[in-house]
C-alpha cells in the first residue's frame, strides 16, 4: 500500500570558528531567523542556538515516480556550523525506504543521489560565504560533518504502535541502517523498536544512532526536527573539541620531547630555551580556556530542565550519542593539558631561580675578586 511520506535529510558541517550571521543574512535577502515557539509543553524559556535559515535553489531537478518535491536550506549557526537540509515529499511502500538515500535524481544531465546534491548544495553555499568564516587555526583541514535522517509517516494511523509491532521485521534493521531482508533476532527487534515516544495518541517517534521513523498526520513534528538536530550540533562540536584537544597535547608532548633531547642547547642559553618553552606551553595554555569556553556554552545550551517532553527525547538522544562520555573524555583532556602547563610553569621557575643563584653568587665571587686584586 502506497503511503505519504515526508523525508528530513540533515548533515551538519563544522566549518570553522564562527560565522558572521548578520553579514550572511544581508547576503541573501531571502534569509530569516530561526523563531522559537513553544511547542507541546516544553517552557518558553527553552534556550537553543537558533540558527539562520537560507533557502537554497535545488536547480532544475527531474524527480522520480512518486516524489512531489525536494526543498533544500541552509543553517548558519553563528558557532561556526551550517547544517545542510534536504526535505523530500514522496508518496510510496513503507518497505522501499531503505532505497531512498541511492535513488538518483537527474540534474542537468548527471544523476545525483541526495547525499550528493545535498554535499555539492554545502560546497557552493559555503563558496559563497568562504570571506564570512572565522576559520580555527588549530584544525584540520577536513570538514567534519555529522548526518540524520527522519523519515515521516504523515498519513493518518489508527494504532501507531501497532503498526510498529506490524512492521516491526522491517523497521528495526532499516532504523539500525541493515539490510531489511536480513532477519535480526527477536531480542535484537526488541532493542531497537523498545523506546517509542508520543505526545498524541496518533502520533509516535523511535529514534536511532542516525535515523528515526515517525508517525504524525498532524505534522508538528518541526520541534522533534530542532531537538534532533540540537543534539547532532552538540555531538558535531564535541567531536570537534575532542579532536583539537588531541592535537594540543600531541603538541604539548612534542614541545617537551624536544626541550628534553636539547637538554645541553638548553643548558648553553637556559634563557632563550625557557622563553620559548614558556611560549609554548602558554600558547596552549590559551587554547584550554577556549576549550572550557566552548564546552561551558555547550552545556549552557543544553539545559532543559523538568520533565518535558522534549527533555525526554533529548535525554534519549544524549544517551545514544554517549554525550556524556564525549564530556568526560574532554574534561579529561583539558586536565591534562592544564597538568602539563602546571608542571611546565613550575619547572621553568625552578630553572630560573638556579639560573638567577648562579648569576648572584657569579656576582658576589667578582666581587671578592675585585677586592683582593683591585684594578690598576
Amino acid at each position: 500500500m502506497k503511503q505519504h511520506f515526508e523525508i528530513i535529510f540533515q548533515t551538519l558541517y563544522d566549518v570553522g570558528r564562527a560565522v558572521q550571521v548578520e553579514a550572511v543574512a544581508q547576503r541573501f535577502p531571502a534569509a530569516r531567523p530561526l523563531s522559537f515557539q513553544k511547542w507541546r509543553d516544553t517552557p518558553e524559556s527553552l534556550l537553543l542556538p537558533l540558527p539562520l535559515i537560507v533557502p537554497l535553489e535545488s536547480g532544475d531537478l527531474e524527480l522520480p515516480e512518486g516524489w512531489s518535491s525536494v526543498i533544500l536550506q541552509a543553517k548558519v549557526y553563528e558557532e561556526g556550523v551550517i547544517t545542510l537540509e534536504c526535505r523530500l515529499n514522496i508518496t510510496g511502500e513503507l518497505t522501499e525506504l531503505h532505497r531512498i538515500r541511492h535513488t538518483p535524481l537527474s540534474q542537468k544531465g548527471r544523476e545525483l543521489t541526495t547525499d550528493q546534491l545535498i554535499h555539492a548544495q554545502f560546497r557552493q553555499f559555503r563558496d559563497q560565504i568562504d570571506d564570512l568564516i572565522a576559520l580555527d587555526p588549530e584544525a584540520s583541514d577536513k570538514i567534519e560533518r555529522e548526518q540524520y535522517r527522519l523519515f515521516c509517516l504523515v498519513d493518518p494511523v489508527r494504532d501507531p504502535a501497532g503498526f510498529v509491532e506490524e512492521h516491526q521485521a522491517y523497521l528495526a534493521p532499516f532504523l539500525l541502517g541493515e539490510d531489511p531482508d536480513d532477519v535480526l533476532h527477536a531480542s535484537q527487534v526488541n532493542l531497537t523498536l523498545k523506546t517509542p515516544f508520543s505526545f498524541h495518541e496518533d502520533d509516535l517517534a523511535i529514534f536511532d544512532l542516525d535515523r528515526a521513523f515517525l508517525i504524525n498526520p498532524r505534522r508538528d513534528y518541526e520541534d522533534l526536527v530542532l531537538i534532533l538536530e540540537h543534539a547532532n550540533y552538540q555531538l558535531l562540536e564535541l567531536r570537534v573539541l575532542d579532536k583539537l584537544l588531541d592535537s594540543w597535547l600531541d603538541e604539548a608532548s612534542r614541545v617537551l620531547r624536544r626541550t628534553g633531547k636539547n637538554r645541553a642547547r638548553f643548558e648553553l642559553n637556559p634563557l632563550r630555551s625557557l622563553s620559548r618553552l614558556s611560549q609554548k606551553i602558554g600558547r596552549l595554555q590559551g587554547l584550554r580556556l577556549d576549550a572550557l569556553f566552548l564546552l561551558e556554552n555547550l552545556e549552557n545550551s543544553s539545559r532543559i530542565i523538568g520533565d518535558y517532553y522534549l527533555e525526554q527525547v533529548y535525554d534519549h538522544l544524549c544517551l545514544m550519542f554517549n554525550t556524556q562520555g564525549w564530556k568526560r573524555n574532554i574534561e579529561r583532556r583539558l586536565e591534562l593539558l592544564e597538568n602539563i602547563y602546571t608542571m611546565t610553569k613550575s619547572d621553568s621557575s625552578e630553572r630560573t631561580m638556579v639560573l638567577l643563584e648562579l648569576i648572584v653568587v657569579l656576582m658576589i665571587g667578582l666581587e671578592i675578586v675585585a677586592l683582593f686584586f683591585p684594578p690598576h
